[in-house]
């Protein structure tokens, strides 16, 4: 049995200071300070400390002038993080976009009618006979994608017609911008980021194309008109060549899936991105491509070899309306 002499010595061993500052998080004392108040995540600790992080990294970005890639997947453009994704788009304050079929078409979708709100645990038989689709606690009434297949149909159509007079199958690239010059003129059209992307000439990549309710109609359309094709290299060129041509490369990516993916991979070109921001709430434990963090993408040559990398792990409707506005807004 151990001494009372040596259980003092092992509850009362000796520290030294080890840290980067003291943990302090904002005092709501006196009058509201929104500066103060973002600045001061970075002293709070546990996800605080690294959203304040990815807010400064964001903002050094800026200063810096770093071509900024902004990737993120559907749901993002389900909930009201479209609005933010928007205002980016709007003011030029990213540089290249890349998300997935369900992204570019939900935000066409809300040009049309809004998505209501919902709830989680809601019956899915019950919904499902009241032709209503769930997406966490947003419902999505099946009549926005019915709208959507008369939207999409004259873009195929013009499509199909450029590819008999030149010869050549029309590209991924040129079809999201085919859908986002559908737009034009209708009601509305200034809310989405589709739109604005095409209007600021920032390149908006929709990776995999065919899938969602695009790659439904891709598969209609073309039981009738065997010959359409889509050449889906271009969106790789066009990626690579933005990456390699940047003087300097930030990443900002939500979620994992394909558009986080495309990104840092096409990072390893340059030896990686000079900074790099997630937000996810993947877990490294499986070894997925949502889960894994700025240190693996660094192993691969995704991020650069410096400190310049940062993980949140929140879920991005709360954290990512919070990063727009300290770092693009204030």
């Amino acid at each position: 049995m151990s001494s009372t002499k040596n259980i003092e010595k092992q509850l009362f061993k000796k520290s030294v200071e080890l840290g980067k500052g003291k943990v302090k998080g904002y005092s709501f004392e006196g009058q509201f300070n929104v500066k103060e108040f973002f600045e001061s995540f970075k002293s709070t600790g546990f996800q605080a400390s690294n959203l304040g992080s990815a807010i400064g990294l964001c903002r050094e970005m800026r200063r810096q002038k770093a071509k900024i890639f902004f990737g993120f997947t559907s749901n993002m453009a389900s909930c009201g993080v479209r609005e933010s994704i928007t205002y980016l788009v709007k003011n030029n304050l990213v540089d290249f976009l890349v998300t997935t079929t369900g992204g570019v078409e939900e935000d066409i979708i809300k040009t049309h009618k809004h998505f209501l709100h919902g709830d989680f645990e809601a019956n899915g038989a019950f919904l499902r006979g009241k032709g209503i689709n769930r997406t966490g606690n947003i419902f999505i009434p099946n009549e926005r994608y019915i709208w959507f297949e008369q939207f999409v149909k004259p873009v195929f159509e013009r499509l199909l017609e450029k590819q008999k007079s030149t010869g050549k199958p029309v590209d991924n690239v040129e079809f999201v911008q085919e859908l986002a010059r559908e737009l034009e003129g209708k009601a509305n059209c200034e809310e989405s980021f589709v739109y604005w992307a095409f209007k600021n000439k920032i390149p908006l990549l929709c990776v995999p194309l065919a899938d969602g309710a695009i790659g439904d109609h891709i598969y209609l359309f073309k039981k009738k008109h065997k010959e359409f094709l889509i050449d889906l290299i271009k969106e790789v060129e066009v990626l690579y060549d933005s990456v390699l041509n940047a003087d300097k490369v930030g990443a900002i990516i939500i979620g994992g899936s394909v558009p986080k993916h495309h990104i840092m991979n096409a990072c390893m070109l340059r030896e990686g991105a000079d900074f790099t921001v997630y937000i996810n709430t993947g877990i490294e434990a499986e070894g997925s491509n949502a889960g894994a963090n700025p240190e693996e993408a660094k192993s691969w040559g995704k991020a650069a070899a410096s400190k310049k990398a940062v993980k949140v792990w929140c879920e991005a409707s709360i954290a990512f309306p919070i990063l727009v506005a300290a770092a693009f807004k204030l």
